[in-house]
């Protein structure tokens, strides 16, 4: 039976019989500040699917211990996303990589781009950061898979591990999502405020990634990047769901 606690743990098996050691930032939660008690119930997820009910055994700020009751059964793994957004400041960035964890993306990439409003060196120095966002979020939403943050990166970089193959790049003059012919790309490319560069664009045209519109209105960077994940994911679900032939 699911809780309202979940535990987001690494490499441990999730068997049931087993026996868990929680980190010192769980279980300094779990005993402080939600003052569990020996025989309540968790929820454990390991960040790759696997979601388990818990019952704690051990109940220590320094370390708590669990034991695993019963294995939760999921549904497949969700279609998988790539957004790369180019780093916004502070807030903005933060709130997008929340909300990508809520809506399913499964890599997130912070993009440095001419119009980033960081630098590479701050940018890598938030990565971090992002990350421990993304951990949080995972458990806020009660998400069985991690969203991956990946280093910062030049949009070159992007492409060329694309290795051809072609993505999509958020723009309010490209086509709707709908429009778009032949597979449908797994990666999607939001600039900053302020959008990309002539020459950024350029790149990607010649790469032939698809400019595609996420509405009827300009949206912020950070919106664009949460609103295309949504539409990008939706649109691999109705194709994956519809009947053959």
């Amino acid at each position: 039976m699911a809780t309202d606690h979940w535990v987001l743990i690494d490499r441990e098996s999730l068997e049931t019989g087993g026996r868990v050691a929680l980190d010192r930032l769980e279980s300094r939660h779990l005993a402080v500040t939600l003052r569990l008690r020996p025989g309540d119930r968790i929820t454990l997820c390991d960040g790759r699917g696997g979601v388990a009910d818990a019952s704690l055994e051990v109940v220590d700020a320094r370390r708590c211990e669990v034991e695993v009751v019963a294995r939760q059964e999921l549904p497949a793994d969700p279609p998988r996303v790539v957004v790369g957004l180019g780093v916004l400041h502070g807030q903005a960035m933060d709130w997008a990589v929340q909300k990508c964890v809520e809506t399913g993306v499964a890599v997130f990439v912070p993009l440095l781009v001419e119009r980033s409003q960081l630098g590479a060196r701050a940018a890598a120095g938030r990565t971090e950061h992002w990350r421990r966002a993304a951990r949080q979020a995972l458990k806020q939403c009660r998400r069985p898979w991690q969203m991956e943050v990946a280093e910062p990166q030049a949009i070159e970089q992007l492409v060329a591990d694309r290795a051809g193959t072609a993505g999509l790049v958020a723009d309010p003059t490209g086509r709707r999502l709908s429009e778009h012919r032949g597979p449908l790309p797994d990666v999607l490319v939001v600039g900053p405020e302020g959008g990309l560069s002539p020459r950024e664009r350029q790149l990607l045209e010649e790469a032939k990634w698809a400019r595609v519109r996420l509405g009827r209105w300009v949206l912020r960077a950070e919106t664009a990047a949460v609103v295309g994940a949504a539409m990008l994911i939706a649109a691999h679900e109705a194709r994956g769901q519809a009947p053959e032939g």
